[in-house]
């Protein structure tokens, strides 16, 4: 009688696929890192763009800057017939919060920033920023030692 053959993989059939593994794992784990972190910015910078926009848009409809940022959700235009606020909720930052903070402080522009995350409108400058004057550090990648309340 012919000895059985056993089929299966051999120990050094199994370490070349594993090692093979392990290289593509270490090149591409690296472009991931950073990844989460560099959507936060970008979702934090589309959304002071979305409240600067709003601000613009307030002042052409109505005439005048508003009072405070929240004004932003209690007034309403006619977008084509249909009466709409100019913002349905304030954005949030990711930067002070990894849930995201909405905050929204009303001051002059000489008073200090809070630095407590969410947003500062400058009533006397119709400016809306983001409240974090720190600098970023290394885990923001290439945003690195940027002030975000500069942008």
């Amino acid at each position: 009688m012919n000895a059985i053959m056993k089929k299966g993989f051999t120990l050094l059939e199994l370490l070349i696929v594993i090692s093979i593994i392990a290289i593509l794992a270490a090149t591409m784990i690296p472009n991931f890192i950073g990844f989460d972190a560099e959507a936060k910015l970008a979702a934090t910078q589309s959304n002071l763009n979305t409240l600067r926009t709003r601000i613009v848009l307030f002042r052409t409809k109505e005439g005048h800057y508003p009072e405070t940022l929240e004004e932003l959700l209690e007034t309403t235009y006619s977008d084509m017939g249909i009466e709409r606020p100019y913002l349905d909720s304030i954005p949030v930052e990711f930067i002070s919060s990894k849930q995201g903070n909405a905050d929204v402080e009303n001051q002059t522009s000489e008073d200090p920033l809070p630095g407590d995350g969410g947003w500062v409108y400058f009533v006397d400058k119709a400016k809306v920023v983001i409240d974090w004057d720190m600098p970023l550090d290394s885990k923001w990648g290439k945003y690195e030692g940027e002030v975000p309340s500069e942008w």
